[in-house]
C-alpha cells in the first residue's frame, strides 16, 4: 500500500536519518470502527498509548492525512500507565491527523516520552493536520 511505504520511508532532520517504529495491521475487525470502539478493541497486551489510523480520509484526501490517536492517562497515577486499552476512559481518547512523513516523528517523541500527544495537536494547521513543527 502507498500510504504504507510514505510512513515507513526513511526520514532526515537535522542531518540525521531515522524510521518510524510501526507495524502496519490489516484486520476487518477495526474497520469503520469509531476511535473509542478501536481503542477498546486492541489487545490487552497492547504497550503504546497511541496508534497510527488508515482510514477513508487518508485514503481519499490530498496528502493522505492519517489519523492519529492518542489514550494516554492525564491523572498521572502511575497505576493508570498500567491499565488496559479497553479501559480508558473515553474523554482520554483524543485525535488529530498527520502527513505521513511526520509520523516517524510523533512515533519516537511519543514512544520515548520525549514530547506529549497534546504538543503535536496543538501544533496542527489550520486544516486540522500536523505537519511537523518548522525547522
Amino acid at each position: 500500500m502507498a500510504v504504507c511505504d510514505l510512513i515507513a520511508a526513511p526520514q532526515t532532520l537535522f542531518g540525521r536519518s531515522f524510521r518510524a517504529d510501526v507495524q502496519f495491521i490489516s484486520n476487518e475487525n477495526y474497520a469503520r470502527l469509531e476511535c473509542n470502539k478501536l481503542v477498546r478493541s486492541l489487545p490487552d497486551d497492547y504497550l503504546r498509548l497511541f496508534c497510527f489510523v488508515i482510514d477513508s480520509t487518508t485514503l481519499c484526501s490530498v496528502g493522505h492525512p492519517i489519523l492519529v490517536v492518542g489514550f494516554s492517562p492525564k491523572t498521572g497515577k502511575l497505576e493508570d500507565y498500567q491499565r488496559t486499552p479497553k479501559e480508558t476512559p473515553l474523554s482520554e481518547i483524543q485525535t488529530f491527523r498527520a502527513i505521513p512523513s511526520a509520523i516517524a516523528s510523533i512515533q519516537i517523541n511519543l514512544a520515548l516520552a520525549n514530547m506529549d500527544f497534546e504538543d503535536f495537536a496543538r501544533a496542527v494547521d489550520d486544516d486540522g493536520v500536523y505537519r511537523g513543527f518548522p525547522q
